[in-house]
């Protein structure tokens, strides 16, 4: 009986530190998620968080599964399955540019709100692999179009973005895109950037990727010490890495001429690891 006894205090000392370690992790997950709310902007009618579009395909390593908002966001990023990496409180993901040339930022990282000068976006075709939507600005300048298309064969997402300058006038900008990264639901992830990608990724678990395919001049992946997006017309003020345990972020850049009515394109993969 000593024994037993014995065995079940020590299993109901287990138990209390267990509910104890679980109680402590929930309250650091919502501390860090109210943290983040800071980062949250204004968003218009227009904004959303509601997946529209949903891509899915492979198995075991393979699998993959993303969705896109009308705007053109990607809001879930899952590979494998049961490991997403995009953040859910909020979600942020999405797409800026800046007319450097009046210092105009535009701009839509979906839960972390938008610029408020985008009119309604158009979806410009959909298939079981890809879509295409279209946004221009409230001003009329400029027409983004995204090309978000599922690649089964590499199990990773590719983006188009085309920008067009709808003028008459040469408008120098500069288009980027974005992502508050929580690598399988945890908020404190490494973030690491190169001449061609930036990352976030726990240790000894699993990381996405944004990664560089065309468009010239391209100026690099980067990563923040912060999760919300970057002030696409002065995108250094929080650019830091290497990371370690950082509610932190990432993001490509590149830098266009645009000439009258030309446009330019830019081209990136999202892809776990």
């Amino acid at each position: 009986m000593k024994t037993l006894s014995a065995i079940a205090i020590f299993a109901i000392t287990v138990a209390g530190m267990v509910h104890a370690q679980d109680a402590s992790l929930e309250a650091r997950r919502e501390a860090a998620i109210e943290a983040k709310q800071q980062y949250v902007g204004a968003a218009s009618p227009d904004a959303s968080t509601t997946c529209t579009y949903t891509f899915t395909s492979g198995t075991g390593n393979k699998f993959l599964k993303y969705c896109v908002t009308k705007n053109g966001n990607i809001v879930h990023f899952e590979s494998p399955a049961g490991v997403n990496y995009i953040s859910t409180s909020p979600i942020g993901e999405g797409y800026a540019f800046c007319d450097f040339d009046t210092a105009t930022p535009y701009y839509d990282y979906a839960g972390y709100g938008d610029s408020a000068n985008w009119r309604a976006p158009v979806t410009v075709s959909s298939s079981a692999t890809e879509v295409k939507i279209s946004r221009t600005t409230t001003d009329g300048i400029y027409t983004l179009t995204q090309n978000i298309a599922q690649s089964a064969t590499n199990s990773m997402a590719q983006i188009t973005m085309t920008i067009k300058n709808n003028t008459t006038k040469a408008h120098h900008v500069g288009l980027l895109r974005y992502a508050d990264v929580d690598a399988q639901g945890f908020t404190g992830n490494s973030f690491d950037y190169t001449a061609r990608t930036a990352m976030g990724y726990n240790q000894m678990g699993d990381g996405l990727q944004l990664q560089w395919v065309s468009g010239s001049p391209f100026n690099g992946g980067f990563t923040q010490d912060i999760p919300g997006g970057p002030n696409s017309c002065q995108i250094f003020s929080s650019v830091l890495g290497p990371l370690a345990n950082t509610d932190g972020s990432i993001f490509a850049q590149w830098d266009f001429e645009l000439a009258s009515k030309a446009a330019q394109t830019a081209v990136m993969t999202y892809k776990s690891f």
